[in-house]
């Protein structure tokens, strides 16, 4: 996953909405379901001019994190029929017709990975930290990000929750108060279930 970093023109004035950096999201257009499924999909980060470091990352956090929450279909990716035929000796119940059954082909992933394996996000206690997160576009993609020991400010609200619709996008500040190591994960059932679960930790 590749990160972008553009910066602006100045915001209008106070009440303009927007924190000094939001989320935008680039992905393919040519076949859209399949180009998605096959991974081109990623965040462009956006900071308001005159709001930004020499490096474009905004100047009101200390530490910023991109989460992907994707159910990503193994079956609608343009390297299924050739993954289905080198993992054919492997998985002999692995059959064509099985592109049908669509859930043993669903990953459920968090920057593409499963089961707690994303590197473990790290932060030090009162730290201003800026979380970006973004949804895939299957109709499975109906996400629910949460903290766990800590909260955090999106849309005007104190949370531990965030919503995430197909191809939603959102931002969220947090002052790591709470030290140790935290779950972060998808509070939808299946989701959390099907491995959409990682871990950070908050240092003292």
């Amino acid at each position: 996953m590749y990160t972008y970093v553009w910066t602006v023109p100045e915001r209008s004035g106070p009440g303009h909405g927007d924190v000094d950096s939001v989320i935008w999201m680039y992905h393919s257009h040519f076949v859209e379901g399949k180009d998605i499924n096959t991974g081109l999909i990623g965040p462009i980060i956006v900071t308001a001019r005159g709001a930004s470091k020499a490096d474009g990352s905004p100047r009101d956090v200390d530490r910023e994190f991109v989460t992907a929450f994707a159910v990503f279909d193994e079956a609608q990716s343009w390297y299924f029929d050739a993954n289905l035929i080198r993992h054919k000796q492997s998985f002999p119940q692995i059959a064509p017709s099985a592109r049908t059954t669509l859930k043993p082909y669903l990953i459920y992933s968090i920057n593409g990975l499963i089961e707690g394996n994303l590197p473990m996000l790290t932060m030090k206690k009162g730290e201003r930290v800026r979380w970006y997160m973004f949804a895939n576009a299957n109709e499975d993609d109906v996400h629910t990000p949460h903290w766990h020991g800590q909260t955090a400010l999106s849309n005007h609200m104190r949370t531990d929750t965030i919503q995430l619709t197909p191809m939603g996008m959102a931002v969220a500040d947090m002052v790591a108060d709470s030290e140790g190591t935290w779950l972060f994960h998808c509070h939808v059932n299946d989701h959390f279930e099907g491995g959409m679960h990682a871990r950070f930790t908050v240092l003292r």
